[in-house]
This record gives structure tokens, C-alpha cells and sequence, in this order.
């Protein structure tokens, strides 16, 4: 999971923000758009952001905040949006669990974005509003990039259609994450299937707990998040365009398949589990077969060793020259008479 962590705060208004800081630096990255005008600005102050909002307010704006640390900046954008409180309240507390509701004003969204490593987790919020949307997020980092470079060269349609199209394609980008990590963590399961099919020593069963954890984590998030996706595509926003809306039954389809794949995959890594104790069991009987094996072995000799080692005066062969050749020859003949009759048998 991410570093940076919320932590609840309990018997406290539902409009106070869980911030981790409340006078902090944030940054702010706002594209102020249409389909043909772009500009883009990164202002880590209110202050000097404003004017251009305010002058554009005829344009469509996607802002950007990261980290979450300036609780008055926090307040003044919620004035200025006329964001209701409890709905930012919700969309800075990283600790909640994903949802989706609106106002008659914004629709808000949070998901859990996954990593690589499927180890962190980054929250993102969104609120979408006629002309605005806003992305809140823990870190810098995030799987838009590609959005941002389209929209500054004006690939697409993206700078010809509204807020909620760039909305799709922010949700778009989160689903495609779940897929990618999807088919990454698929082909790390056959590999580690392969491993254990050659070699039983070549992973331990707290590495498969470790798999199945993150496995278990992962598909928790993928779940919600296409839950979220199911909502936006009954949702009547007003904002929310039926092409648009069009578009979230698409990946709403995608969201399902990565559940399906996630699913398979926790039912692959407890066969994996599974093929790991069978492994352990053949070790172990292996083990008990060579020593039966060995026993057998050395039983009768050892009987007739220890037959001939008693201290009687009057056994015969002790007086016989050739005695003790014919003694050591017969316990070979025994030992060669059981390693044959266990060939025949295959059990050798």
C-alpha cells in the first residue's frame, strides 16, 4: 500500500478534511481547453491560479491537486466551484472506501489506482462539474500522461467534446491499469508454476501467501472500481452526455473481464498451493521409500550377521576355514537377490 496513509478520524463533522497536512505545499495543475485554445499552468498558489480560471470560466478546465496539504487552498477551490463540502470532504479523505454519488451540480468518483507491483496503492478522487473536472490525488504520479499528451497536441477529439469525454478517459486510463496489471500478474503466476513444477525448492509457501495477499487486495480494488463504473453508466448527471455515457458501458465490460481474470487467478495460486503440497508430499515418500528400501537392504544381512556374532562354543562353522568367505558371499547374493528383485518391480 501507499506511504502515505490517512487515518480516520472519528466523531468528527463529516466536512472537516482528513488531510495529513493542513498548511503543506500543493501543487496545481491546471489545462484550461477547447478545440482551439490550450494552455497549461502549474502553480503550487491559489493566488496566482484564480485569475486564470476566472478568465476562462467560458472554456473547459481540468485541474489537478497533488498532495493534498493546504487545507485554506482546499477551501477556496471548493468556494470558488461551489463544490458542496461534504462531497470534498470525501474526495480528500484518502482512507474512505471508493464511491459514487453526486449533487445537482458535480458528480464525484474516487478509485484506488493500482501499481505495477500490485505493493501501492494510490486514491484519486474526481469531480466532475458542466464545464470543470477536478482530479485530486496522494502523489505525483499517475497513469495520465498519455491523456496530457494528446490534449496538448490535440490528437483525437479529446479537445473537441466537453469535460465529460476527458472524464471517460480518465476512467478509461484506471480500468486499462487493472487490465495491464492483470495480464502482468497472469504471466507471473505461470512462471511461478513453471518454477515450482521443476523445482519444489525454488519458492516457499510464504512467497504464494504473499502472491495471494496482493492478489486478494487487488481484486478487492478492481471490484469497486467496476461497481463505480456500472453506477456512472445509469447515471443521470445532467453533465453526462449519452455518448458518454455510451462509452462507460464499454469499459464498464472491461472492468468485469478483469474481475474474471483476477478470480482465475486466485483460483490458479491455490492450485499452485495445492501443487506445492503434493510436491512435498512426493518429497517426503521419496524419502521414506529410500529408506525402506535401505532397510530392506540391510535386514537380512544384518540377521545373519547377527546370527553368526552369537557366543555359542559349539556352532560348526566357526571352525569351518572357509566359513567366513562363504558368509560375506552370502550376504552379497542376498543384497544383489534385492536390488534385482526391486528393479524387476520398477521400484528402483
Amino acid at each position: 500500500m501507499s506511504s502515505r496513509k490517512r487515518n480516520k478520524k472519528l466523531f468528527n463533522s463529516p466536512i472537516s478534511y482528513n488531510l495529513e497536512k493542513d498548511n503543506g505545499v500543493m501543487n496545481m495543475d491546471c489545462i484550461v481547453y477547447n478545440d482551439i485554445y490550450y494552455k497549461k499552468s502549474i502553480e503550487k498558489k491559489w493566488d496566482d491560479l484564480q485569475p486564470l480560471l476566472s478568465e476562462h470560466q467560458d472554456k473547459y478546465i481540468w485541474l489537478n491537486l497533488y498532495p493534498l496539504e493546504d487545507k485554506k487552498t482546499l477551501e477556496s477551490i471548493e468556494h470558488f466551484f461551489r463544490i458542496d463540502p461534504f462531497l470534498m470532504a470525501d474526495a480528500v479523505d484518502f482512507s474512505q472506501r471508493s464511491k459514487q454519488w453526486e449533487t445537482d451540480k458535480h458528480l464525484f468518483c474516487s478509485f484506488k489506482m493500482k501499481k505495477y507491483d500490485l505493493h501501492d496503492t494510490e486514491h484519486i478522487s474526481f469531480i466532475l462539474g458542466e464545464n470543470v473536472i477536478i482530479s485530486l490525488q496522494e502523489i505525483e504520479e499517475d497513469v495520465f500522461q498519455n491523456i496530457r499528451t494528446r490534449m496538448e497536441n490535440n490528437y483525437g477529439p479529446i479537445r473537441k467534446k466537453s469535460v465529460d469525454y476527458l472524464f471517460f478517459l480518465l476512467c478509461d486510463s484506471i480500468v486499462d491499469q487493472y487490465t495491464l496489471i492483470s495480464d502482468s500478474s497472469e504471466d507471473s503466476l505461470l512462471s511461478l508454476e513453471s518454477e515450482i513444477a521443476s523445482n519444489d525448492n525454488a519458492i516457499n509457501l510464504s512467497s504464494l501467501h504473499a502472491v495471494k495477499k496482493d492478489l486478494l487486495q487487488v481484486h478487492k480494488d478492481a471490484r469497486i472500481s467496476s461497481e463505480i463504473i456500472e453506477a456512472l453508466t445509469t447515471s443521470e448527471f445532467f453533465a453526462l452526455s449519452s455518448f458518454v455515457t455510451k462509452l462507460f458501458t464499454s469499459i464498464s465490460h472491461n472492468a468485469k473481464h478483469n474481475i474474471d481474470s483476477l478470480s482465475r487467478q486466485l483460483d490458479h495460486v491455490n492450485s499452485l498451493s495445492d501443487l506445492y503440497f503434493a510436491q512435498q508430499t512426493n518429497r517426503l515418500n521419496e524419502m521414506i521409500k529410500l529408506l525402506t528400501i535401505m532397510s530392506a537392504i540391510f535386514i537380512p544381512i544384518t540377521f545373519i550377521a547377527g546370527f553368526y556374532g552369537m557366543n555359542f562354543m559349539y556352532m560348526p562353522e566357526t571352525k569351518v576355514a572357509w566359513a567366513y568367505p562363504t558368509v560375506i558371499g552370502l550376504m552379497v547374493l542376498v543384497v544383489t537377490f534385492i536390488i534385482l528383485f526391486f528393479k524387476k518391480k520398477k521400484w528402483l
